[in-house]
């Protein structure tokens, strides 16, 4: 008779895996399964679920000297294990009661039924308890162990006569806790399976977002007023997931399509704008196009900017039997989080840049107006005395200003920066002659440097207008060299030097001062951060300013024309 209770128990085993491994494969169980934090009555219906199974396993179970053995320990111990709490009781609860009812008369129906309630205790209570790997399986065991011995002892205790439970229990109980610890480690092992499944997909979304991501980049920073790079950006969204159509949109229309043609924006877009939430339309028809609409979904995403919704991410998915759409849903979920995270990223550059223009435009308002009527004197002196100088110093004075006026890009050639030096000082000896000594110490060949546009000219003229040891004698020294990667530019003159309050305000960065140095200094801590350096040495014998800074900007501010070409050189 045991041996035929163990082969009984084991097929009673094997069906119940069965039908757990079909449950687990049915989408809405799937869903349910796969949350970390549920409802009330998410809870229930999977303490229902559960409490089913272990209702089954009393209608499966073998009638024995009146009692019934079954395996609803199993069920009900992993109702609490995988559900939790709530779950646990309620399956135990409803199989207990089952059991009641199932047999009243039996002299073992209280005992069991009050046992399968303990089951769904010990389940509930050992929920949080139970380790993920290194001693998973041993215990379950000691779990399984520890129901049936309770359930016999309650049996000893509740059935009469006493002889009778005694014999059923002698022959019951080793293969109960034998094939009951087997299947609950069958059981949980099944669910693990399905748990590292999901992890495992979910890993491979986050994989495709972060390489989508990754790939849409560089035309995710031009904005979404740039409707070329969002082109770029969907088209390469659907050659990595060449099953979903794609767009993107802006508040008022769709800025790029890729595999769909949508002349107005969709109302899901708009639902999605409005409410901040993910939106999904299962019919597609009027949405994705006449081709196989029927088998498509319609998901659209929220695009965010900080707090404020700027757009839409659009996909329209295939759907069926075989697919599941939640999955889709994540994806198109995480892939709209980093567009956010990424037009954001692109906005706040091109807040950057704007800045940085504003400062190159204050700075280039306040050229000097002085200057401008010192050289016009300087030039009407010249045409009675020496019209060819004049007509030199004119051309040079309406090249400096062309060059100082038109300047758009954020970084400029230090030739272009040392041309526009040259004019200023070609002007300003002019009105000096013979007073402005000017000293350069180039190298043979120039670094290749590019460098943010009116950068040295105001460092030069505050040489020549402070560094004077008379009237007619002005000393300016203009030294550049190339080291490790790095342009050193120094520039210095023979006066007495910066007053202490003026050379305090220099090295504050917190100083508000924007002119002259003040504006220099901020703008190259603006555009190269802790790559640069910027310092001044002052004595009573004169004063010299330091730059040193990288050959190569940083790479996030390049000039229109480069974004421009590196746009087309992904194509």
């Amino acid at each position: 008779m045991e041996n035929g209770l163990f082969e009984y128990l084991l097929v009673n085993i094997s069906l119940l895996v069965l039908v757990a491994a079909i449950l687990t494969e049915l989408v809405p169980l799937r869903r349910l399964l796969k949350k970390q934090k549920r409802s009330l009555s998410e809870q229930l219906c999977l303490g229902m679920i559960f409490g089913a199974l272990s209702v089954s396993g009393t209608y499966t179970g073998l009638s024995l000297q009146g009692a019934v053995v079954n395996t609803r320990v199993v069920s009900t111990l992993a109702a609490g294990l995988v559900g939790g709490p709530f779950p646990g009781l309620c399956a135990g609860l409803m199989g207990g009661v089952h059991r009641l009812l199932y047999d009243p008369d039996g002299f073992t129906s209280l005992a069991c039924a009050a046992g399968t309630v303990c089951f769904g205790v010990i389940g509930a209570v050992s929920c949080r308890r139970i380790p993920q790997q290194k001693g998973r399986n041993l215990v379950l065991v000691l779990l399984v162990l520890l129901s049936e011995l309770l359930q016999s002892l309650i049996i000893l205790t509740v059935s009469k006569p006493f002889s009778a439970a005694v014999q059923l229990e002698k022959v019951i109980l080793l293969p109960k806790i034998v094939m009951n610890s087997l299947g609950l480690v069958l059981f949980m092992s099944l669910l693990g399976r399905f748990n590292r499944s999901v992890t495992i997909e979910l890993a491979e979304q986050q994989y495709l977002a972060l390489l989508i991501a990754h790939r849409c980049l560089p035309f995710l920073r031009e904005g979404l007023e740039n409707r070329e790079a969002m082109k770029r950006a969907v088209d390469t969204v659907r050659n990595t997931l060449p099953d979903f159509r794609v767009a993107i949109t802006d508040l008022e229309q769709v800025a790029a399509s890729s595999g769909m043609e949508l002349k107005a924006l969709p109302l899901p877009a708009r639902k999605a704008m409005d409410s901040g939430a993910l939106v999904v339309e299962r019919d597609a028809s009027d949405l994705c196009g006449p081709l196989h609409h029927r088998d498509r979904a319609f998901i659209a995403a929220p695009l965010t900017c900080g707090e404020q919704r700027i757009g839409a991410l659009l996909f329209c998915v295939p759907q069926g039997p075989n697919l599941v759409l939640e999955a889709d849903c994540r994806t198109a979920e995480g892939l709209a989080q980093f567009f956010s995270s990424m037009l954001e990223l692109g906005e706040f550059q091109h807040q950057v840049q704007m800045r940085q223009q504003a400062e190159l435009r204050a700075l280039q308002s306040q050229i000097d107006p002085h200057f401008l009527f010192n050289a016009l004197s300087t030039i009407s002196a010249l045409c009675s005395t020496n019209p060819k100088r004049a007509q030199e110093t004119i051309l040079t004075l309406a090249g400096y200003f062309r060059q100082a006026l038109t300047i758009n890009e954020s970084f400029v050639t230090l030739e272009q920066e040392l041309s526009n030096v040259r004019s200023y000082l070609a002007i300003t000896e002019a009105r000096f002659e013979g007073a402005i000594h000017v000293e350069w110490a180039l190298p043979d060949v120039l670094p290749t440097l590019y460098l943010p546009p009116l950068i040295l000219q105001p460092v030069v003229e505050n040489a020549v207008r402070h560094g004077k040891t008379a009237v007619d004698d002005r000393h300016v020294r203009i030294a550049i060299c190339q080291e490790n990667g790095r342009a050193d530019i120094r520039i210095s003159d023979r006066g007495h030097g910066f007053p202490e309050e003026i050379l305090a305000r220099l090295r504050d960065p917190r100083d508000p001062g924007y002119s002259g140095l003040f504006n220099v200094q901020k703008r190259l801590r603006s555009v190269y951060g802790s790559q640069c350096s910027f310092t001044v040495d002052s004595s009573e014998q004169g004063a010299e300013v330091a730059i040193s800074i990288p050959l190569t900007p940083p790479g996030g501010l390049i000039s229109k024309q480069e974004r421009s070409a590196a746009l087309c050189a992904s194509r």
